[in-house]
């Protein structure tokens, strides 16, 4: 039996700590795995052929962006159509959308399958016997970009209608498959062609069940298939921006590994990628925050201006908060930990760049909420405008530092433009708060500032038992900082409340 399309939005405390809840389970469950299982990976495939298919993850991973802003616009959307009733014209939205996502998913593939022998051949330094497998591949790739294109728009639906625990079932298949697929697929061969096939089959399953969700919260899209012409221009309105950044954010995010591949190795590709993906992977705290609250931020700016900025505020806050002893601990004990965990030579190799992205972590990590704020509220002009601006200079500035020094040099660029994409992210969501609801930016963060300082300290520091001494003093500091400042008198009641009832439970 079909659920019932008619259904309001309603958003609260509750809620949104239960949705960022799934959310975190979506996106973590994959991680532990990917953690455990990278290494069998490298060991199974070798490095330079890991390398590669990590460009395969890139690859992939871009043209999820390249949908034109229409899957974000497509929840903004329908979470309005429901609030106000008016649930009918759902199903011309959604497949609307879903075509043009189609056809550009296309354009996609078209681009892919001209540019694979220059990228195979010319561009990325790769092996001689591996090249016609990879560009193989690579054609492989780009007849999956529509199923990856319109995945987003089915995913999107979903999100408007907060089936969030559905969303993470899929997408917890999905993240162990990306790992869990290529180790159990080495037992029989480590051909990179047949692992990245495997994957693509996992993908067209991931998008049955997508589509499938979304005519069962919502039988009339199974039945009403349309495509009206006179809904594409408001849906690229809202969508136009945010294609800006869709296309722009994922360039300079991978940009890196394609520079490395042609400027280093695909051997240096791991070296640089594998510390990459392991401490991105504490983005997925934001990342499953801003999922749930991009709706809310959207449905309450204009009705409830003072919760939107005490939500912004906390965000902000509880995820510097997370975010902060994980990261001193990664920055101090970076060469042991990958000692540990992949051996003694990524350890000389990647020590420092692991350390260098885990600080711009901490910096991309908070500015997913004002990034997220000025797209929900109706300003991705803003954020698209800054990237556009930003493009060039990190482009060049990534290139000239990688033909000079590296993939340390990569890790330095990355991480100056997290600090400055931060800043000016902040400033203009403080600029547009300022006016509608007299808010200023607060002393607490100056605090956040100095703490980000002062991680920075064990990057200068060998020797291990003053690494540990240096540490503690810094999460001492850190929780001062944050009882005294960072915390309100509510948020600390609750705290030692729940402290209380531990303590009981536990004696």
């Amino acid at each position: 039996m079909e659920e019932s399309e008619n259904q309001k939005i309603t958003y609260s405390g509750k809620s949104i700590v239960k949705n960022t809840i799934y959310n975190l389970l979506g996106y973590g469950i994959p991680l532990v795995f990917a953690l455990v299982i990278i290494p069998f990976l490298i060991k199974g495939m070798g490095t330079e052929k890991f390398g590669l298919l990590s460009l395969a993850y890139v690859i992939i991973g871009y043209f999820s962006f390249f949908d034109f802003g229409i899957g974000r616009a497509l929840t903004k959307i329908i979470a309005e159509k429901i609030g106000i009733d008016q649930t009918d014209e759902i199903p011309a939205i959604f497949w609307t959308s879903f075509f043009m996502m189609f056809t550009i998913g296309l354009v996609g593939t078209l681009i892919l399958l001209f540019l694979a022998p220059e990228l195979v051949h010319s561009l990325i330094k790769i092996s001689q016997p591996l090249q016609a497998q990879t560009l193989k591949t690579f054609y492989l790739l780009a007849l999956a970009i529509p199923i990856v294109t319109t995945t987003a728009g089915t995913r999107g639906v979903l999100e408007a209608y907060q089936r969030f625990w559905i969303i993470n079932i899929i997408r917890t298949f999905l993240g162990v498959s990306m790992f869990l697929v290529p180790l159990v697929c080495l037992i029989f061969t480590n051909s990179l062609f047949w692992i990245v096939l495997l994957l693509v089959a996992v993908r067209c399953i991931v998008w049955m069940l997508y589509l499938f969700q979304c005519t069962k919260i919502n039988y009339k899209v199974k039945s009403n298939i349309s495509f009206k012409i006179n809904l594409i221009k408001p849906i690229l309105k809202l969508s136009g921006w945010m294609t800006i950044s869709n296309i722009i954010v994922p360039l300079m995010v991978y940009s890196d590994r394609f520079l490395i591949g042609a400027l280093v190795s695909a051997t240096a590709i791991a070296y640089y990628a594998t510390p990459y993906e392991a401490v991105t992977k504490l983005l997925l705290v934001p990342g499953a925050l801003i999922g749930v609250l991009f709706p809310a931020f959207s449905a309450s700016y204009l009705s409830k201006p003072e919760f939107t900025k005490k939500l912004s505020i906390k965000a902000v806050k509880y995820i510097f908060i997370f975010l902060f002893p994980i990261v001193v601990l990664i920055v101090t004990f970076a060469h042991e930990g990958m000692g540990i965990w992949l051996g003694k030579k990524f350890a000389e190799n990647s020590t420092f760049i692991l350390q260098l992205l885990a600080i711009g972590v901490l910096f991309n990590g908070i500015a997913y909420i004002p990034f997220t704020f000025l797209q929900s509220i109706g300003r991705p002009d803003i954020t698209a405008i800054v990237n556009l601006i930003e493009l060039p200079f990190y482009f060049f500035g990534m290139w000239f530092a990688i033909k000079y020094a590296g993939i340390n040099g990569a890790g330095w660029v990355w991480l100056i433009r997290m600090g400055v994409d931060a800043l000016v992210l902040f400033i203009f969501s403080n600029k547009i708060m300022s006016v509608h609801l007299k808010f200023s930016i607060k002393s607490s963060y100056f605090y956040i500032a100095i703490l980000v300082v002062i991680a920075i300290i064990p990057i200068l520091i060998g020797n291990v038992y003053l690494k540990i001494l240096i540490t503690l003093s810094e999460l001492l500091v850190f929780l001062y900082i944050s009882w005294r400042f960072l915390l309100l008198d509510e948020e600390k009641v609750f705290l030692i409340s729940r402290l209380k009832i531990l303590n009981v439970l536990s004696s």
